[in-house]
């Protein structure tokens, strides 16, 4: 059997995304469900590698495949520590899949994810069927997966950003680049 070189990690966020995941996850992956991501992978009928869970939201699944509790009472979400578990056992490629939902401070933990992954050299994306959220550190090309896409300045300042190929460049601002500001000024639209 070959290296698996990237994780999948599919949360619990309560979506219909069972026809996305099974269209969408690279099942050479090694995939972790967090806590009642399970649910969704089983719908989509594709079996974890590894379950990391407090189980508070899904009751322990009886289910032939590695299974990690966690305690309900932490400082951070199952999600960041199906992340934490990946970047520690050398992945270096995260997909997390099903991680926006209808509680933002869920949402939030998980974009948080990001930086965590960025900090430690790993490249990580949250993707569902209507995003798809990464960092960008550096030079990124982007396919045209979904109709529109935004930038943004995320916890820190962003400076010489240049845009083509797409409706709004920085020519479009009448400059060769643009600057996003996360803190105290912001970008003024002409």
């Amino acid at each position: 059997m070959a290296e698996k070189v990237k994780c999948t990690v599919v949360s619990g966020a309560p979506n219909d995304c069972a026809g996305f995941l099974k269209e969408n996850i690279d099942k050479n992956s090694y995939i972790i469900a967090a806590d009642s991501g399970y649910n969704h992978l089983l719908k989509a009928g594709i079996k974890p590698d590894l379950i990391i869970a407090d189980f508070d939201s899904s009751e322990k699944p009886d289910i032939n495949c590695k299974i990690i509790s966690i305690p309900v009472e932490k400082d951070s979400g199952d999600t960041f520590a199906c992340v934490k578990y990946a970047t520690d056992n050398g992945y270096k490629e995260i997909e997390i899949f099903n991680a926006l939902g209808n509680r933002f401070d869920h949402s939030y933990a998980n974009l948080l994810c990001l930086d965590y992954c960025r900090k430690h050299g790993v490249k990580c994306v949250l993707t569902d069927v209507n995003n798809r959220i990464s960092l960008i550190t550096d030079t990124c090309t982007f396919k045209k997966d979904y109709r529109f896409f935004s930038l943004f300045a995320f916890l820190e300042d962003c400076f010489g950003v240049t845009i083509k190929g797409a409706y709004y460049t920085a020519g479009w601002y009448g400059q060769d680049s643009l600057d996003l500001y996360n803190r105290k000024r912001m970008h003024r639209i002409p």
